[in-house]
């Protein structure tokens, strides 16, 4: 739960909040709404939007995985790595690109479902620059067909991205209740997952579910513990690689 306040800067003043929530037996319950949320699937992928990842979360230097993306694209598998473009150009060819990683053992079965069960998606909205299209996978090819490796992660991500942006937003129940106590208010929040969507095919992605309990306005709700925690400021931490391509 979180204090309205957010916190105080004096010891003793935090002290008697501490004490006079603390007498307090009850929170109650004094708001609790749930609403639809949508996750949306991503764009098309450009450039720094690759490295940014490949730094990220496939722990590979950007120059590293530049070279990798190059190799990938001599050899057929991926389409042009350098590109500004997070947008496709108009008549681009979604619906060929994905069919042609229908038969792929690992993600076959989930673009098949994409294809003959009417839920691929338009793409999101972004900027065409006019130089190549967003990167895409160009054949569907193994783990043993790539080498294995960095190169196999980094084909497996660029597939899956592009699996993901044509496929249906993620949506959830997102909760939030305000509660009283000892005049003071707290808030929580929860969600649940209604619809995987494009994070079925990349998971890391997916939504934390922790859904709150059903809660009524007006209930009494017996209090646990109540803690006060010290803390201080510290100063930002150093650059990634991958924020600095971002910037």
């Amino acid at each position: 739960m979180t204090w309205e306040r957010g916190r105080v800067f004096d010891a003793d003043v935090g002290e008697m909040f501490r004490r006079m929530v603390s007498d307090a037996k009850n929170a109650r319950v004094e708001d609790f709404t749930e609403k639809e949320e949508r996750r949306p699937r991503p764009g098309g992928l450009n450039t720094v939007e690759m490295l940014k990842a490949a730094s990220a979360g496939l722990g590979m230097g950007a120059h590293h995985a530049m070279q990798i993306a190059e190799r990938l694209y001599i050899q057929g598998y991926i389409s042009y790595p350098r590109t500004e473009s997070t947008g496709y150009p108009a008549g681009f060819d979604l619906k060929g690109t994905l069919r042609a990683q229908r038969r792929h053992p690992v993600w076959g079965s989930y673009v098949s479902e994409l294809l003959d069960g009417g839920a691929m998606a338009r793409p999101r909205a972004g900027k065409d620059e006019g130089d190549h299209p967003p990167i895409t996978p160009m054949e569907a090819v193994t783990e043993s067909h790539v080498g294995g490796g960095d190169a196999w992660r980094l084909y497996d991500f660029i597939a899956r991205h592009f699996i993901a942006s044509v496929s249906p937003d993620c949506t959830y129940a997102a909760q939030k209740a305000t509660l009283s106590l000892g005049g003071e208010k707290l808030q929580v929040t929860g969600q649940s997952v209604l619809t995987h969507g494009w994070t079925t095919i990349m998971p890391h992605r997916a939504i934390e579910e922790n859904p709150l309990p059903e809660m009524n306005e007006g209930e009494s709700l017996p209090v646990a513990h109540v803690d006060l925690r010290q803390g201080k400021t510290s100063p930002p931490p150093y650059l990634s690689e991958s924020e600095l391509i971002g910037l």
